[in-house]
């Protein structure tokens, strides 16, 4: 078995030598070819981090005028919340007065109609006697 194989080789050598600068060519030529791949996907990669830095600048700004404006909103709803406490204080101050005037008036009310009656029944007295 082993003399057969070893023959085919020898009868393959010459076709096998003249294969090798056809696989060199092809290997060197595929190396170029990824070398060239590389190097283009490179390129891309730089202008992609290029890109990226530019966007990522252009977003700072954005940043800091949007967390500007949320301190702002904050600052804002404080003043809301402390406007709304205000509010529901004087609420409750304006119910109380409600309630103080109406028993005034009632009161006041009271007291006028026991001055009529008395006026009236003084009126009666000094014109009977």
């Amino acid at each position: 078995m082993w003399p057969k194989a070893f023959a085919q080789l020898i009868e393959l050598a010459p076709h096998i030598s003249r294969l090798i600068p056809v696989a060199d060519r092809f290997f060197q030529s595929k190396s170029a070819s990824e070398e060239t791949h590389r190097r283009a996907m490179e390129a891309l990669a730089d202008g992609l981090s290029s890109d990226i830095g530019q966007a990522t600048a252009a977003h700072e700004s954005l940043y800091r005028q949007f967390n500007d404006q949320n301190e702002k909103l904050a600052g804002i709803a404080a003043e809301v919340r402390a406007a709304k406490a205000a509010i529901v204080a004087s609420e409750a101050r304006i119910i109380q007065l409600e309630r103080s005037l109406k028993s005034n008036t009632e009161m006041l009310i009271g007291v006028l109609a026991i001055n009529v009656a008395l006026l009236v029944i003084s009126l009666y007295f000094i014109l009977h006697h």
